[in-house]
């Protein structure tokens, strides 16, 4: 993978065993091929890659943008 685009670090929820560590999560382009983007986990357990084209990707990301600004929304109506 390229130099990540983003690098977020949060806690992750494995569930083989049930357990909450820090991790972080990438996304980059591959090294071999621009047009495939790498999504990966990582954490003290090791690192988890998905490849996706650009189609996937969009999507992952409209859903990751729709769903905070649901999120977004809720948190507004509560205060």
């Amino acid at each position: 993978m390229t130099a990540p685009t983003v690098t977020l670090e949060t806690d992750i929820t494995r569930d083989r065993p049930a357990s909450q560590q820090e991790g972080s999560i990438q996304v980059g382009q591959d090294e071999l091929d621009d047009s495939v983007i790498t999504l990966s986990f990582g954490g003290p357990w090791g690192t988890t890659y998905a490849d996706l084209t650009p189609e996937e990707a969009q999507a992952i990301a409209t859903a990751l943008e729709d769903t905070a600004n649901r999120a977004q929304q809720e948190e507004n109506a509560d205060e």
